[in-house]
């Protein structure tokens, strides 16, 4: 699923810097004000199926994850997407679109962003360590991407994709303890338990994308209310 007008290098974070980004090493403008974060991305989701349900989206994600896509059902204002991809500008997003049609398989882009995210604890410190998470977990996301773009190429073993997933890994652990009981720990987590199950067998690129969007859905979805 890689675009191909474009050689992605690999890109691999430490987790002494996954932690930094917990205390408020800021990727993007984040902005907390008066229970308000403002946290500015765009992801571009390449979906299967659009705007489908619950049901039929877990039917056909097995299908689409035989054909090399990532198969994570991503829920989003009500609807369920079933997603092959995610890329972090529009042109490969719709490279890797057109390159799907012409094998025979109908997608559209899915644009996500995000902006602003309202929560109940007003505290400044809540704000700084919510605007790292997000930070964080965009970070973490995009290892996974590279990750993927290699494991595509043949460019990583599986020792080296190793290696990537642990690091993920201990990012996550490393905001785990950051957060012991707040909105984000469940949703850490899970993310955690997705590593664990995807280092126990073979590492495929579509199971470093569908990592890399179960990231960005708590990106996304998390409630902070």
């Amino acid at each position: 699923m890689r675009a191909e007008t474009k050689n992605l290098l690999p890109f691999i974070i430490s987790v002494s810097a996954a932690v930094l980004a917990t205390v408020g090493v800021v990727l993007y403008a984040a902005v907390f004000s008066n229970r308000q974060l403002t946290f500015d991305a765009s992801y571009y989701f390449v979906c299967y199926a659009i705007r489908d349900n619950a049901l039929s989206a877990d039917a056909i994600s097995t299908t689409v994850s035989n054909y090399g896509g990532a198969g994570y059902v991503l829920g989003y204002d009500g609807d369920f997407y079933v997603t092959v991809a995610c890329y972090y500008n529009e042109s490969e997003a719709e490279t890797v679109r057109q390159n799907l049609l012409k094998r025979g398989l109908q997608c559209s882009v899915l644009n996500i962003k995000t902006n602003e995210y309202h929560f109940a604890n007003a505290d400044a410190k809540n704000g700084k360590l919510f605007s790292g998470n997000l930070n964080t977990l965009d970070s973490l996301s995009r290892i996974c991407y590279e990750c993927a773009n290699q494991l595509d190429t043949g460019k990583y073993s599986q020792a080296e994709a190793e290696a990537v997933l642990e690091d993920i890994e201990d990012g996550l652990q490393g905001l785990k303890k950051a957060n012991p009981n707040n909105c984000f720990t469940d949703e850490i987590k899970r993310l955690i338990a997705e590593c664990e199950t995807t280092k126990r067998d073979y590492i495929y690129s579509k199971d470093m994308r569908k990592l890399q969007i179960a990231i960005l859905d708590c990106i996304i979805n998390i409630d902070m209310g």
